[in-house]
Order: C-alpha cells, then sequence, then structure tokens
C-alpha cells in the first residue's frame, strides 16, 4: 500500500461525516470546517483535530502525488564505466570546493589536500587549476558548481561563484583567457 502526506492547512478539501467542507481555520487543537457547495451563507463546523483524523469517513481529497524514483535507484541503473565516470567528476568538484576529493578533512586521502586546493586559496585560482588539469574551460567548472549548489550539495564555502554561472565566473574566464565566453 503506498502512504503519502498531506499539509492539514486552511483551503484544503477534507470529506467528513459524509459531507464535503473545506478548511476554513485552524486555532490549536480546534480546526473550523466551511461545507462545500451549500446554497445561502455558508455552513461552519467547527470539530478537534484528533476526533477529525480518527474519523473513519474523513478523507483528504488530494490528488496523490506523482510516482517518482529516488536518486538511488537511478544512480544504481547506471552502467559500471557511467558510474565511475561520475564518481570521478564529483571527487574533482569535492576538492575544487573543499580541497579534498571525498569532501571533508576526516576522509583526506594521502596528500590532501594539495597546495592548490588549500582552503585559503581563492575559489577562482582553483577553478582554473582543476580546469587546467582536466582540459576543460573554467566555465565548465562554474556550471558544474552552480548546478551541485542548486540541487542542494554543500559547496565547501570560500568565495567566488555565490551568483551561480554569473559574474565569478565571467570574471573568471576573462582573467584566464582575457575574454568572456559568456
Amino acid at each position: 500500500m503506498s502512504q503519502w502526506t498531506t499539509t492539514l492547512r486552511p483551503g484544503l478539501p477534507i470529506a467528513f461525516d459524509g459531507e464535503q467542507f473545506t478548511v476554513a481555520e485552524i486555532e490549536g487543537r480546534r480546526i473550523l470546517l466551511r461545507q462545500s457547495a451549500v446554497a445561502g451563507p455558508p455552513k461552519l463546523r467547527q470539530v478537534d483535530i484528533s476526533v477529525l483524523l480518527a474519523h473513519p469517513s474523513t478523507e483528504m481529497s488530494t490528488p496523490s502525488p506523482a510516482e517518482t524514483t529516488t536518486s538511488a535507484a537511478l544512480l544504481s541503473g547506471l552502467a559500471r564505466e557511467d558510474d565511475d565516470k561520475q564518481t570521478v567528476k564529483v571527487q574533482h568538484l569535492q576538492e575544487v570546493l573543499t580541497g579534498y576529493q571525498l569532501g571533508y578533512a576526516a576522509l583526506a586521502l594521502d596528500g590532501e589536500p594539495r597546495a592548490d586546493c588549500l582552503p585559503g586559496i581563492p575559489l577562482l585560482h582553483r577553478y582554473a587549476v582543476k580546469a587546467a588539469e582536466l582540459g576543460i574551460g573554467v566555465t565548465t567548472i562554474c556550471r558544474w558548481t552552480a548546478r551541485s549548489r542548486r540541487r542542494g550539495r554543500p559547496s565547501g564555502g570560500g568565495s567566488g561563484c555565490r551568483q551561480g554561472v554569473g559574474a565569478s565566473c565571467r570574471r573568471a574566464s576573462v582573467a584566464s583567457s582575457g575574454r568572456c565566453p559568456l
């Protein structure tokens, strides 16, 4: 059986005790229900939340959430070589942002952090060093970083592309090539 949760909030349509209601107000343990599709003045009913939720006829009239595939399931379907490529890319990104391929000093590999990836080194310099190491452009590293931040991954702090692929990345590109590709 699939289960999901919904937020009990004003405006939520509810079927309760054989009638259709909309949540009008929530005050402490009490909930004020407005009867739906009634001619004339609205009919209100005040109910204790525990009574409402425990009543066998109570149904939240919200659509079920769309079926989604978890990240773990998606990643488990990757071919071995694709998984290895993604892992290496994430390690490069973590090294740029934190100085450590695994993202934390406690998990440091031998020789980490490298001189060009020390926490005190400006982030834009680390972008340029990593781009040169991988043979790609600085803006590619900026895009990886921005995408990582949009997806909620830790950024490791420091200065640099705080605005995503914006002014900081353009400055890095101008500094490395003398012209702005964006």
